[in-house]
């Protein structure tokens, strides 16, 4: 089962990092190599920076981390600005979209 978990305020961190924490539990447990991805936009890029509190670094290594590139310009941020194992995608909403499109679960916290 593949998800997107979707988050576009910084106040949604903790949840959104426990729900992706306990679901790649559950996955593990069931040894199911399905896909998880983050995708984050809005706001909430700029807790994807290396200065940001949110360290993104331990998650990379097991989930896909995608941020908008329009959001990104929106808060002026470059790609130099953020942490390691980030990809950047043209879209948010269309990153969103496509995913659902291909079958993922969306969740937002």
């Amino acid at each position: 089962m593949n998800v997107i978990f979707h988050i576009d305020a910084s106040a949604s961190w903790p949840t959104l990092l426990s729900n992706v924490q306990h679901f790649n539990d559950w996955l593990q447990a069931q040894s199911d190599n399905s896909t998880l991805e983050v995708l984050i936009n809005g706001a909430a890029v700029k807790d994807a920076t290396v200065d940001s509190e949110i360290d993104l670094s331990l998650l990379a290594r097991t989930v896909n981390i995608a941020v908008c590139a329009n959001s990104m310009r929106q808060h002026q941020i470059e790609k130099s600005q953020l942490q390691d194992g980030i990809t950047i995608v043209p879209s948010g909403v269309v990153e969103l979209a496509q995913r659902q499109h291909h079958g993922f679960a969306y969740i937002k916290p």
